[in-house]
């Protein structure tokens, strides 16, 4: 046999080798068993007796479909990112101990570092931090809703809750106070104390009452604050009812911003994704509800 036709031989055979190890494809990422092991180590530390294959492919797979999605709009991901990422959790970890544990778990093995784990830290963080947090684009609609609502209700501010029902968003009334915080309200008596806050509010809550306070304490009762309020979930529009007290009464309509899931998935399903091992693909399906939206080939 000449020498040319054994390279051919062993060429085929190491190629069948490595597409025999593999045990999912991502659009055009492969996912390999080596990966799943590395992966299936790293989730074993945050959630002892998680190392499971289904548990180590569901976040792969959840990782690399964010980075599809980023892709889809144009963002760069590559090595430099990633090396990037990595200096950055170096610099900023909180938990230094627990990132030890990591890196030994790939030893010298880098590239896997990155693939296995640097790689779905960046894309689940940057597609919600950066790109659906900060992006108005992708809320335009819901933002339009809360002025279009603030510019009829500014018109006429003792219509303020008839006109938040007649469009079908959310209303409440509630107590702005900086030694209490944010405390539910009827015209009758002061709402029981909610079971979520048995105690004092906290630091949080009071930064927002303070904030809140900011928006109404220079207006007349029955006004409405003229700025519309974003929150990192919705927006939020204000009238000040009355002052009462150390605090002051406020009717607040909210406008939930678009639910990320939901945004999300509209790129993540069209992702084609491939299980190689039937019975891992039957256990994954079996075990994680959001399966459902995968595009399996």
């Amino acid at each position: 046999m000449s020498r040319k036709w054994l390279a051919v031989i062993v060429a085929g055979i190491a190629l069948a080798g490595c597409k025999k190890d593999n045990v999912a494809q991502v659009g055009d990422i492969t996912i390999t068993r080596q990966d799943l092991e590395y992966r299936k180590k790293v989730s074993n530390i945050y959630y002892p007796g998680s190392n499971k294959d289904y548990v180590a492919l569901t976040q792969l797979l959840e990782g690399y479909l964010d980075e599809a999605v980023l892709k889809s709009l144009g963002h760069k991901v590559d090595e430099q990112v990633w090396e990037e990422e990595s200096q950055r959790i170096d610099q900023n970890t909180k938990a230094p101990e627990v990132l030890k544990r990591i890196k030994d778990v790939y030893g010298l093995d880098k590239k896997a570092y990155l693939k296995t784990f640097i790689r779905v830290v960046y894309a689940e963080r940057y597609l919600y931090n950066e790109v659906f947090l900060k992006d108005k684009s992708i809320h335009k609609a819901q933002a339009q809703v809360a002025q279009d609502f603030i510019q009829e209700v500014m018109a006429n501010p003792a219509v303020f809750s008839p006109t938040a029902e007649s469009k079908g968003l959310q209303s409440s009334k509630m107590k702005l106070s900086e030694k209490e915080g944010i405390t539910p309200w009827d015209d009758r008596k002061l709402a029981p104390a909610r079971p979520d806050r048995p105690g004092p509010a906290e630091p949080a809550e009071l930064e927002q009452a303070k904030m809140l306070i900011e928006k109404v304490s220079g207006l007349k009762p029955g006004a409405i604050s003229p700025q519309i309020i974003e929150w990192q979930e919705g927006y939020q529009v204000l009238r000040l009812a009355a002052k009462e007290g150390d605090g002051y009464i406020v009717e607040s309509v909210s406008i939930p911003k678009r639910g990320y899931d939901e945004w999300k998935w509209e790129t993540a399903s069209q992702v084609p994704v491939k299980i190689v091992d039937q019975n891992l693909k039957a256990e994954l399906v079996k075990q994680v509800g959001w399966t459902s939206r995968l595009n399996f080939k």
